[in-house]
């Protein structure tokens, strides 16, 4: 029996988007001007335009199976067994993305915010909402983020127009230097914070209008793409490239510069940091989301709801890994070249075996 199709398509632009912007805002200036120097806003939109690419292959395949998710017509198009193996090895990278994220969240909180408490207990009680926010439904997994999503992406775009007034244009010349390997590495590490938008594949058997799915993409990607590139503009222009490449958190410390009138508003940077828990939420929410649904269907549980109550000392125990914040960064970047390479992998490969298969109608779209 057909699931009804309740999703519509600016929810799941919501969903996508609110799931985008999360945790690497705040240091995502510093790797885009190491990259590329006055020219990081270019960097961070190749890197835009490279998650849509990738996006649009794995999107524009599923949109052939509209009433399946990619874990079900997959089995069909390569066989149970390797179908299972690679939706093992995607569990996995979002089960230990999940905890990378969730690590990165605990050490800019234990340092900005609550400065006496052990990031065990942050880390701990970030798990746990998204714990429980995981036995919902899709459903009311979309309602959660199209909740969000205009807090979080109205409250950030008023920060950065504030900040723009103190941009120094000096600062973001010369515009355009020659890209080099630098640059394409910057851009490549730009892509890493949109993989996530992997959770249209759980969307789209639900869309209304399953054949919008790269459009909502689309919007999603492009509108997050351009808060990410505004904010690296604002970040080198405030600071220059040189400065930026030193500050941790230079979408922190732009914040921080940045106030509105005299006496009114002008301590944005505590509403931006709270603004910003609530796009780790959704970012983490997500993540923990595809991992439970992945093990449940891995296992053939009944409904996800012990899948997810599994999985969070797995969470935990990732995340107090790394000893520091450089080491765990250092793991994000090296799981980032993974997953790229399994996203771009799998759907090139799902995409041969379709067309090979279609050529030979064995497979009806």
């Amino acid at each position: 029996m057909n699931k009804p199709r309740q999703i519509t398509t600016l929810r799941a632009v919501a969903v996508i988007s609110s799931t985008i912007i999360g945790v690497g805002i705040l240091s995502f200036p510093r790797y885009m001007t190491e990259a590329g120097n006055t020219s990081a806003p270019f960097v961070a939109l190749s890197g835009v335009l490279i998650s849509f690419i990738i996006y649009w292959l794995l999107v524009s395949l599923c949109q052939r199976f509209p009433q399946e998710t990619l874990f079900v017509f997959s089995r069909r198009l390569i066989g149970r067994p390797l179908a299972a193996v690679f939706t093992l090895a995607i569990m996995l990278l979002f089960i230990v993305l999940t905890g990378l994220t969730v690590r990165q969240f605990g050490d800019v909180a234990t340092t900005v915010l609550y400065k006496k408490t052990p990031i065990e207990a942050t880390i701990f009680l970030m798990l746990l909402i998204s714990l429980l926010s995981s036995r919902r439904n899709i459903l009311k997994f979309s309602y959660i983020h199209s909740f969000y999503l205009p807090l979080i992406v109205g409250s950030i775009l008023v920060t950065i127009l504030i900040s723009l007034k103190n941009v120094d244009m000096l600062n973001l010349q010369p515009v355009l230097m020659a890209p080099g390997v630098k640059f394409w590495n910057g851009a490549r590490q730009a892509t890493y914070l949109f993989q996530s938008a992997f959770v249209v594949v759980l969307l789209i058997p639900l869309m209304e209008k399953p054949n919008h799915a790269v459009r909502a993409g689309a919007w999603a990607i492009f509108m997050s793409g351009a808060i990410y590139v505004l904010i690296v503009i604002a970040s080198v222009g405030m600071f220059g490239a040189e400065e930026t490449k030193l500050l941790i958190y230079p979408t922190l410390e732009m914040a921080r510069s940045a106030a509105f009138g005299e006496g009114f508003l002008e301590r944005l940077d505590a509403i931006f940091i709270i603004i910003w828990v609530i796009s780790v939420f959704t970012t983490i929410y997500t993540t923990y989301y595809i991992s439970a649904y992945l093990l449940q269907k891995l296992l053939r549980l009944r409904d996800q709801r012990m899948a997810s109550s599994v999985l969070l000392p797995v969470m935990f125990i990732l995340s107090m890994l790394p000893s520091n914040v450089f080491e765990t960064y250092r793991w994000s970047l090296h799981l980032g070249n993974a997953g790229m390479i399994m996203m771009l992998g799998y759907s090139l490969l799902l995409w041969t075996v379709y067309l090979i298969r279609r050529h030979g109608k064995k497979v009806s779209p």
